[in-house]
């Protein structure tokens, strides 16, 4: 039983869970709705008056009250301005660059924040608390930032990160060192590295970076390929330390303590120090602090022998994490460890009378049904999570498990016996290294394995907030429905009235006219949709931010009718090599099949899939869609000289007029010969929109181009500030002007009313 009314208002046996639920209200409210820290103060003052005669009820209010105090209070202060002028800049390192050439300093007075610095060759002679001197100006943050897409600058300014640099190893001069605190300076960081170095040495680099994975959580030198298997197959959540880890780390200590016979009071303090010890050595995840407290919990009940209630110890422990940062609560990792954890804890209590009832072996029962019915349950509870957060969601995550988690518990206690090995004789962790490399070819065989049944994989766009709720609800009254009789009256009227908005939704909802212009970072990439959901993608931007791949993930799309490239440059191809591998595209436009290894490999690998491949220029049409495509350039004469190597990759950019109605849209790609995009372009033709060509460019934007064409709207994709200063000269003459680097990806829908367009503009 999970849920009685009246004593979870009222019984102390969920008095845990409420504060959660009051703490995470107020963190909440201070996150979303912009209001001043006197809203923290009214509703601990409103507590206070009404407790008396609210039977305390009210005292959860004034819980609220505290955390919206605490989260607003605890927001990182806005940098100062006069910090993006500096060239030069002083900091104490709190991440060292083990895994890769980055490090994250904290800014000295009198400035605050900071700062993540890329090498540009690799160092490793920075280490935790060193007080660096950077010769280097420190770039605002700026990340690619699009409709429904995460935005790291939020993200990451929340965390107190003001900006990055990038310098060489020579210009920054070592200050002084061991200035960060004494534990992690002394203590853990020097362990940290050795573990690095150890691992770094005896094994391959694909399976050293596994296993660092697994032991630290550390993902970031892990190959593409491996990380992608690891979550088509559902189970990239052993990269993140958590209760397995822990797990694995008390019982390996448990079983030596025994044949030692350390028991009592001395057994818990040393497990303690123990988990401590690698959870710090993990980076103090939230998962595996998480993990941390409620098994100290737990191991504390064995010397004073009470009972520990798993779930008020899963509230508490996110009440410490909260405590520590209050923005962990937005973090998917710690949303996902906790409904992990907590569908593990409240499923299984209830299973376990029908399996005893079966009757199973005993041996059955602990070694296939009971890892089963975790893993399914923990599946189950994550996944409104991972399709609100990744909008994927694999089905066999559960079964998966089953194979790879026991790989994994091996891998563990055998990377951390390797390491200590290390310490005694280099020769005793080479034997053992061999056994654990073993154990991680079949580790990344069976993930290989699985991942391949990613056909199953279930991927119908973000998953709004509301139905994550709706489902954890409903999920919450189905286990309930023996314990009281309204339950089961409001579980069938919730499902029902579900069932029912979600059908009548579906059916009212038309797709739009609209063009989705991204951020990709660098280069074009656009989206053209038309009201039978036809789509057409103008360009991809660079590949190393993902970033149409998870837009098309967002929305749920999975089929591209047309794709055009403008010209074989990989910041305007790029993207393509990243779609999720469940997209289809009918046929990429593109005005020749020669350039690079990578273009051609990428229009090989589409021609095999079933895309069919079109070489298009002047006089060619696109035709099918809602909007009239035409192509206006390169005519036959620049193909046969771009062919023979005489013209440079801009001079071939596909020159393209979209028409919706009267609605006239000219992409110019990066084609910077502003004679000949007038001259092309027809006469009669008002053109409401134009691409700027080559990203804002002097030469591809010189004034007359603008007096020719008269656009009324100009936007600029891939470089902010321009080279040509459109961002002051266009405001001036009364253009509407939009630049996707510094504004963020947006949507322009087009309303037909009466045979004429009116364009909306919706920003990110």
């Amino acid at each position: 039983m999970l849920i009685v009314p009246e004593s979870f208002l009222l019984g102390m046996r969920y008095a845990a869970l409420r504060t959660l639920l009051a703490v995470a209200t107020g963190i909440t409210l201070s996150r979303v709705s912009g209001l001043s820290w006197w809203t923290g103060i009214i509703l601990i003052v409103t507590g206070l008056i009404l407790i008396r005669w609210s039977r305390g009820f009210t005292f959860y209010a004034i819980i609220s009250g505290l955390a919206f105090l605490y989260a607003v209070l605890g927001k990182p202060l806005p940098p100062v301005a006069d910090v993006y002028r500096l060239k030069q800049f002083q900091g104490v390192v709190i991440e060292e660059p083990l895994a890769n050439n980055r490090l994250t300093i904290k800014l000295l007075p009198p400035f605050y924040g900071m700062v993540r610095v890329f090498l540009t060759d690799s160092s490793n002679t920075l280490h935790y608390g060193d007080i660096i001197s950077v010769q280097s100006k420190i770039k605002p943050l700026s990340f690619p930032r699009n409709p429904g897409l995460p935005d790291y600058n939020q993200i990451l300014s929340a965390r107190g990160v003001i900006g990055s640099a990038r310098v060489k190893t020579r210009a920054i001069k070592l200050i002084s060192r061991n200035n960060g605190n004494l534990l992690l300076a002394r203590v853990v960081m020097p362990a940290r590295r050795f573990l690095y170095n150890t691992i770094k040495q005896h094994l391959p680099p694909s399976e050293s970076a596994l296993l660092l994975g697994i032991l630290l959580g550390d993902k970031t030198g892990l190959p593409p390929r491996v990380q992608d298997a690891f979550t088509d197959a559902g189970v990239l959540h052993l990269m993140a330390v958590s209760g397995i880890h822990v797990g694995i780390v008390i019982l390996t200590l448990s079983l030596l303590l025994t044949i030692l016979r350390i028991r009592g009071w001395t057994g818990f303090i040393i497990l303690t120090i123990a988990t401590l010890f690698y959870i710090l050595l993990a980076g103090w995840q939230p998962s595996a602090v998480r993990a941390g407290i409620m098994s100290w919990a737990v191991l504390l009940s064995v010397p004073v022998q009470r009972r520990v209630s798993l779930l008020a110890g899963l509230c508490f422990a996110t009440l410490i994490i909260l405590l520590l940062d209050p923005d962990a609560f937005f973090h998917p990792g710690t949303q996902l460890s906790f409904a992990a954890t907590a569908a593990i804890i409240t499923v299984l209590p209830g299973v376990k009378p029908y399996l005893q009832r079966l009757k199973p072996p005993e041996s059955v029962q602990k070694m296939l049904l009971l890892p089963t019915l975790v893993s399914l349950a923990a599946t189950i509870g994550t996944a409104p999570l991972l399709l609100h957060h990744f909008y994927r969601f694999q089905p066999l995550t559960f079964l998966a498990n089953l194979f790879v988690v026991p790989l994994t518990t091996t891998a563990l206690p055998l990377g951390l016996l390797t390491t200590i090995g290390n310490l005694f004789s280099p020769q005793l962790a080479s034997i053992l290294s061999e056994t654990l490399r073993l154990n991680l070819t079949i580790l990344l065989f069976t993930v290989d394995k699985f991942s391949k049944l990613n056909v199953l994989m279930i991927e119908p766009g973000k998953l709004p907030v509301f139905w994550c709720f709706y489902i954890y609800f409903i999920i919450l009254l189905a286990l309930n429905l023996k314990s009281h009789p309204v339950i089961k009256t409001v579980f069938r009227i919730s499902l029902l009235l579900g069932l029912v908005f979600i059908v009548w939704s579906k059916a009212l909802k038309k797709p739009e006219t609209r063009i989705t212009f991204f951020d990709p970072g660098r280069g074009d990439a656009i989206l053209f949709e038309d009201t039978l959901g036809r789509k057409v993608m103008v360009d991809a931007g660079i590949d190393g931010t993902g970033v149409p791949g998870d837009y098309l993930l967002y929305r749920g799309i999975k089929y591209i009718d047309a794709v055009i490239i403008t010209h074989p440059d990989r910041d305007h191809y790029g993207g393509l090599l990243e779609l999720p591998k469940r997209t289809r595209i009918g046929q990429i436009i593109v005005p020749t099949l020669s350039g690079d290894t990578v273009y051609k490999r990428l229009l090989h690998h589409l021609q095999l899939n079933g895309t069919k491949i079109v070489v298009a220029g002047q006089g060619d049409e696109l035709k099918g869609f809602g909007y009239t495509i035409k192509f206006l350039y390169p005519d036959p004469t620049t193909r046969w000289l771009y062919n023979q190597h005489l013209l440079p990759t801009n001079s071939i950019s596909l020159v393209t007029l979209f028409q919706h109605y009267n609605f006239n849209m000219l992409l110019t790609g990066d084609c910077e010969l502003p004679a000949i995009i007038t001259k092309i372009t027809p006469g009669v033709l008002k053109i409401n929109l134009l691409k700027s060509p080559h990203h804002g460019s002097k030469k591809g934007n010189p004034p007359e181009l603008f007096n020719i064409l008269k656009p009324e709207y100009v936007i600029v994709m891939g470089r902010y500030p321009t080279p040509a200063g459109l961002e002051t000269i266009l405001p001036n003459r009364g253009v509407h002007y939009r630049n996707a680097r510094q504004d963020g990806g947006f949507v322009i829908t087009l309303r037909s009313n009466s045979g004429s367009v009116l364009p909306v503009l919706n920003p990110n």
